[in-house]
Formats: structure tokens, sequence, C-alpha cells
């Protein structure tokens, strides 16, 4: 009985009868959607994602990568969903459709303290403290540049409310990594300690901070903006900002700063979504002046 000729006999065979060979398997399509990988122990084992690609993706192209950190009990596919896609399209169109030559990886919660999931915010951040979802932010980014084909000078992160919380944590305790991050509607910056240092930050990321001037989630706590208010005397701090600055409407643009300091301190009324605390939302302008400012580096 003959032998069964393996591919790499049939192959030379064609070439000798001056065939041609079958064509070369197609490159498989690169992970998106939801997924889950199994990070270190320090991470939390197995944890989830959401990715989305842009279209007609090509992997001899360098993309920007936005990691988008989600708020209290909200999945990253709903951020995907939100800031993505845009609250009221087409009139308020999001974050991907605008930045088509993005990777966008949106990171779901793991950990819940009571009834209510978030991210564990640092080794300052009582009772919401712990390492382990910056070690999840690091490896995770580690993990999208080895899937995709990604610039990694041009790495930028943001984040709403407890996610907003969670993207200026990674811009000082993983800063080296990230050009830019964008925290909106966050916390008052208790993470860093009290009173507040920036001696455990890395790199120096821009920093755009986005508050409301009547956030009603925060309410009496943060009268006329406060919590945005310290952030902005953190990051200008860190950043050796000059107290002077150039206003662009409710945003203030300042100078001296050694990658840059935005701060938009933003009126209510002007969030047209569905949902309570309507002031807490960011306004409809917002995912416009992102992408464009995110795009200038």
């Amino acid at each position: 009985m003959r032998s069964p000729l393996h591919a790499p006999a049939i192959l030379a065979l064609l070439a000798v009868a001056g065939l041609p060979g079958p064509a070369p398997a197609a490159d498989p399509a690169p992970p998106s959607g939801q997924r889950s990988h199994v990070f270190s122990d320090a991470a939390g084992g197995e944890r989830s994602y959401y990715v989305a690609l842009p279209a007609n993706y090509d992997r001899s192209k360098r993309y920007r990568l936005v990691m988008v950190f989600a708020g209290t009990d909200t999945r990253g596919r709903e951020m995907h969903e939100w800031f993505g896609a845009g609250w009221r399209p087409p009139q308020v169109v999001g974050l991907e459709p605008r930045m088509h030559d993005t990777v966008f990886v949106y990171p779901d919660q793991a950990y819940a303290w009571g009834d209510v999931a978030g991210w564990a915010l640092g080794p300052k951040a009582r009772p919401y403290d712990g390492w382990h979802d910056i070690r999840f932010a690091e490896e995770l980014l580690a993990q999208a540049e080895r899937d995709y084909s990604i610039d990694t000078e041009r790495v930028f992160a943001t984040g709403h409310s407890w996610g907003g919380d969670m993207a200026a944590v990674v811009g000082c305790y993983l800063g080296a990594h990230f050009r830019a991050i964008a925290p909106v509607a966050a916390n008052r910056p208790y993470w860093f300690g009290s009173p507040t240092s920036d001696g455990d930050c890395t790199g120096m990321p821009a920093v755009w901070t986005f508050f409301g001037r009547d956030d009603d989630h925060f309410g009496d706590a943060s009268p006329d903006g406060l919590f945005g208010e310290e952030h902005d005397a953190f990051w200008t701090a860190r950043q050796q900002c000059s107290r002077d600055y150039d206003r662009s409407g409710e945003t203030r643009v300042y100078r001296g700063c050694k990658t840059g300091v935005r701060f938009t301190l933003y009126a209510g009324g002007q969030y047209s979504g569905g949902g309570g605390l309507r002031d807490h939302q960011p306004p409809d302008y917002f995912l416009q002046a992102l992408s464009q400012w995110l795009y200038a580096f």
C-alpha cells in the first residue's frame, strides 16, 4: 500500500508541474467583543473586558488605544454602548465613530463593596483600597499590545464617575504607560492621600478633568464643583503649571505645564441622554471635545 502524500510533498509536485499551490490561509480575525483572560493572581486571575476594533482593522497599521473605565455597577459593554456609540446618535455621536483608527478596550469590574461593584483604587483609597485593579489595568494593556497593532506612544484612558476615579488613578500609578487621561465626574482625589501627594506617580500624561458645577451625585459635598477643583489643583501642581490659563468656553487651558492640563467645570442641564442624576453626566459636547483633543497627540 502506498503511503499518503503529505502537504509538503504535494506542494513539491505542484511546483515541478508548474501548477499553482493552494492560496495561503488568511490571518484569523483579531479577537474583539466580549473577552476574558487569565491574568496574574495579583490582577485578580480570570478577568473580562470588551474590545471594539475599527472597521477594516489592518495588522500592518498602528492604532491608538483608548481604555474606558466604567462607573459604579456598570460593565465595559455598557460603556461601549454609551461613550463608544454616543447617547443619542446621530445627535450625540460617540468616541468610536469619531476615532476610526483607534482600538477601544473597556475593562469589567470584578470586586464588590457591600452591594455595589467598583474599582480598587490603590493603597491609599480605604475602604476601596487595593492594588489588584491597577495590576489588572497594567496587564490588560500588555495583553492588548500583544493582541493588536498598537502605537504605544498613543495610549489613553478615560472613565466616568467611579471609572473617572480609576482613570485618574492609572494616570498616576501607571502614568508612564499613558499619553493622556480624561477623568469625568470623579470623586475627590482621596486615593492620593490626605493631603494629596504625587510621590507614587510615574510618567507625566497630559490631563483633562471634566466635572459638573452642580453635580447631583455628590450634591452638597461638592459645592460649586469643589471635587473637580481639587483634581485641578492636584494635576496643575504635579505638572508645575502656571496658575495662568486661557479660557475656551467652560474649559481652562493652563500655561507652562510639563505635558498639558485642562479643566472643564461644566454647568448643569447640558446632558441630553436618559436616566437620573443628569448633572452628574458629561455635557453633550464632551465626546467631540475629547476625541479632538486625543487626536492632537
